[in-house]
This record gives C-alpha cells, sequence and structure tokens, in this order.
C-alpha cells in the first residue's frame, strides 16, 4: 500500500511538472519533412511561405524554402536553403552564418555557442536590443533575437571537410525558453535522394 501511494504521488507530481501547452507541430517544407515543439500558451500560427530560387555570391544555384511562425508579439523564421553542390558545414561556417544574420537584425556584439540541433554540429548566437540600438522602435529594450544555423544532411567528405547541400536557419524573437524547446526538438527530414547523393562515393569534390 505504502509503494502504490509513493507511485501516485510521483505521478502525480511529474504530470503536475509536465508543459502544459507543448504542440508537436509537423508537416512538409518544401521536399524536405519538418517537425518541432512549440511550448507556449500564446495563440501562433505556422506559415508555409512558396519557395525562391537563387545564386550565392560564388555562383551557386539554390532552393529555399521559408517557414514562419507568427504571434502577436513574437515572430520565428525557419529558413532551409537547398543549394545546386554540397557546401562546408562545420562550425565556423555556421557561425559565421548566425554571426551575419544577427549583425543584420542589429546586434553589436553577438554571443555565439557551439551546440547539436538534430542531432548535427549547430551553432546558436543571441543578443539584446539596448537603447540605443532600437533604430526604428520595431523592438523594445532588452527584447531578445536569437540564431541558429546546421545542415540537417551534412556529413564529411572524402577530402575530410564537413559538407552539406541544406542549410537549415532559425531567427526568432521568441522568449528564450519557447525557441529553445523549438531548437531541441527540431528535426528535419531530407529527401532520400538527397541523401544517396551525399553518400562519400558520390561527392566529387
Amino acid at each position: 500500500m505504502r509503494a502504490e501511494l509513493i507511485l501516485i504521488l510521483v505521478l502525480g507530481l511529474a504530470s503536475l511538472t509536465a508543459p502544459a501547452h507543448a504542440y508537436n507541430e509537423s508537416g512538409p517544407v518544401g521536399p524536405y519533412n519538418v517537425s518541432f515543439v512549440m511550448n507556449t500558451t500564446l495563440d501562433y500560427k505556422v506559415i508555409v511561405e512558396a519557395p525562391t530560387r537563387g545564386v550565392t555570391s560564388m555562383g551557386v544555384k539554390f532552393d529555399r524554402y521559408n517557414l514562419t511562425i507568427d504571434s502577436a508579439d513574437y515572430f520565428a523564421w525557419l529558413i532551409l536553403t537547398r543549394y545546386e553542390e554540397p557546401m562546408v558545414a562545420n562550425i565556423t561556417a555556421n557561425e559565421y552564418i548566425v554571426y551575419s544574420a544577427l549583425i543584420s537584425a542589429g546586434a553589436d556584439k553577438p554571443n555565439l555557442y557551439p551546440l547539436t540541433i538534430d542531432g548535427k554540429p549547430a551553432s546558436l548566437g543571441n543578443f539584446r536590443f539596448e537603447r540605443q540600438f532600437l533604430g526604428q522602435g520595431q523592438y523594445q529594450e532588452g527584447d531578445l533575437i536569437v540564431a541558429a544555423s546546421y545542415s540537417p544532411d551534412a556529413r564529411i567528405s572524402e577530402d575530410g571537410v564537413y559538407r552539406g547541400k541544406t542549410d537549415c536557419r532559425i531567427i526568432s524573437t521568441f522568449p528564450w525558453e519557447i525557441i529553445r524547446d523549438l531548437i531541441y526538438t527540431l528535426h528535419v527530414e531530407v529527401p532520400k535522394e538527397e541523401e544517396a547523393l551525399l553518400s562519400p562515393g558520390n561527392l566529387s569534390l
């Protein structure tokens, strides 16, 4: 009886500490299947935008697929870029992407951290707006901006360089607890044919 009572109490405490509003979002974004958890009581909507195309400064063609998470006071962008050929996707490359994104958003000295997203090496950065950098009033003092980058299909090529054809970037103004859970639960399923093309035997670099 005592053991049963302890078990009931433990289960009750577990239910009290579990997230009350954790929504599992999943679905196609271009050729990818994307899933993540939104742990929030805020009302929000997920919008998959029409794909766009472009060319990098090095002449590499790419297709871009954007997903927007929009709420009354916050937003997040998940940007999937599919390059025509494998691109360097190591920590240094991801740090450069994150740093550039935060500088473009108005950061003075963004903080950068290495981490793992979806089982892959990644970079995360953030900064808070200070009064002198508020610009046109789009943000308030203390607002947090978070950016992250990784490649869901990257692997070490025959020449020892870590490369991938897909870059996944996240930019968010949501509170840290919400975007943290999104990043830690994010999974991007790459098309099977893309994985086959990225196998070491098929990389001609």
